[in-house]
């Protein structure tokens, strides 16, 4: 039956150009076609059916262009696999032995040369027991931390037996990074898996002098796990993570992507990895944090003592008695004589070190421009120069119920306002703002002495209300020239 006769009849059958269409496999302009023709046989308009003109013969890809084309690709096979031609370089041959074809032509016979001629790939599924393997990756979160657009690095972690997830955001992918994000996951599970699978991380392993990195050795000697590396190019060797990444992604922030700082994106993640692993996953009976419990037993036991994740670096010290260190300012002890520290840099915090002892301690900033002035730092320089502390950056670094109590009693007298801030070197800020409020609402003056009683939370009587009351308060006299200049500025204008 030729293809007319079968167009006709399924026409007839279905009476529908679309499923005559899917039947033949043949465009629905074609089948239109057809239908016309023979519409115009049945009325008298023509007396035959034409068929179409038979497909010419191509004149590009002749037998000879063919057979040049495979005969490059069998010479492939014994070449180095960085020399072998590409479709590109065999197009510039064909050319240059005179045959007029163009690039997607060739490119078109190398892929059914390769369909036909090639091997295809064959894995191997892989079913590790219980402890035995972990997966580690990272991937790329697009998130705005503080109205700042940023690329943030996550690190995700994958138990292949009980496919438990963890995940992390971090400032860098620094090896100093990579150590943090294993603490934090062992941390984590209150375990430690067997070995830890790898892709081409330059951060664990340098392939060209096929070493694993020294401090990162250490912390695997630490744990007791054996990292391995997987092939180059090979992403189905640690098939888990890369699917991980991309499951984290989406579910934790494909909805919001606006957070003040990167603990708060942190905090929302952990959040969502709670809800991921209490999930059923594919091929598992139990959700992954119940396969964790019993998968624990053939986990490694976590060390007593933690890896000691930090890296050494020294500092010079400014005349503000600040080291700059990642463009962000720490304040040095005033008693501190040298003019460099040394700094013991965490994950989360900076300590300065003297003689090994340790004598200041900073919560580490990661965004550039930051300031961490500690008020103890600077006590004897303020006795001295009390003036400056009215626009100083280390007032305005403090809690606003703090500066507001500055200007209100202490902005004409600041050196009576130096002891107030030394509360906070025994105390914490925190503290002396509730001390602060509590005087606000007695209408009190917020003096040392005052805010230590609050702050010690004794109770205090009427009596002793109305002494504290009577209590002189230096408050200057006002300076009436003041007055007088604002009276001559108004009746000017």
């Amino acid at each position: 039956m030729d293809l007319t006769d079968e167009i006709k009849r399924l026409y007839d059958k279905y009476g529908s150009i679309s499923q005559v269409s899917r039947e033949l496999k043949i465009s629905r302009n074609t089948i239109r076609k057809y239908l016309a023709r023979l519409n115009n046989v049945r009325d008298g308009i023509q007396s035959e059916i034409v068929t179409d003109k038979k497909r010419r013969t191509n004149r590009i890809l002749t037998p000879q262009l063919v057979e040049f084309v495979n005969r490059k690709l069998e010479e492939n096979k014994t070449k180095p696999r960085k020399q072998k031609l590409s479709a590109l370089d065999i197009h510039r041959l064909a050319q240059a032995s005179g045959y007029q074809v163009g690039y997607s032509s060739i490119k078109n016979l190398v892929h059914e040369w390769k369909q036909t001629n090639t091997s295809r790939e064959i894995f191997i599924i892989q079913d590790p027991p219980e402890g035995y393997r972990a997966e580690f990756d990272w991937g790329f979160v697009d998130l705005c931390i503080n109205g700042s657009y940023k690329k943030i690095p996550l690190s995700v972690f994958t138990l292949n037996f009980s496919q438990y997830r963890f995940g992390k955001l971090y400032p860098s992918q620094t090896t100093f990074d990579v150590i943090q994000a294993h603490v934090d996951f062992f941390n984590a599970i209150v375990a430690v898996p067997q070995t830890l699978f790898y892709d081409n991380a330059t951060t664990i392993y340098d392939r060209k002098t096929d070493r694993y990195n020294s401090t990162f050795l250490s912390c695997a000697r630490h744990y007791g796990f054996e990292p391995k590396v997987c092939n180059c190019a090979s992403p189905h060797e640690k098939g888990s993570t890369e699917k991980s990444v991309s499951v984290i992604r989406r579910s934790a922030f494909s909805e919001n992507i606006h957070y003040s700082t990167l603990k708060d994106a942190n905090t929302h993640l952990f959040k969502c990895l709670d809800g991921l692993n209490q999930q059923k996953v594919h091929q598992r009976v139990k959700v992954p944090e119940k396969l964790l419990e019993d998968e624990r037993p053939f986990l490694l036991h976590l060390p007593v003592m933690q890896f000691s994740n930090y890296e050494l670096h020294h500092a010079t010290i400014n005349g503000y008695g600040l080291i700059q260190f990642q463009k962000n300012y720490y304040s040095v002890p005033e008693k501190f004589c040298s003019k460099t520290i040394l700094l013991k840099v965490y994950s989360d915090k900076i300590e300065m070190l003297e003689n090994g002892s340790v004598i200041a301690v900073h919560n580490r900033f990661f965004e550039s421009g930051n300031y961490s002035l500690q008020i103890s730092h600077y006590l004897e320089v303020l006795n001295r120069k009390p003036g400056s502390i009215r626009h100083s950056r280390l007032l305005r670094l403090q809690d606003q119920i703090i500066q507001n109590a500055f200007e209100e009693y202490y902005s004409t007298n600041p050196k009576e306002f130096v002891p107030v801030l030394g509360l906070i070197k025994e105390f914490s800020s925190e503290r002396i703002c509730e001390a602060i409020k509590a005087c606000n609402i007695r209408e009190i003056p917020p003096t040392p002495e005052i805010l230590k009683i609050f702050i010690k939370g004794i109770k205090l009587d009427q009596k002793v209300l109305d002494s504290i009351l009577k209590m002189p308060f230096n408050i200057p006299n006002p300076d009436l020239k003041t007055f007088d200049n604002l009276l001559e500025k108004g009746e000017n204008k």
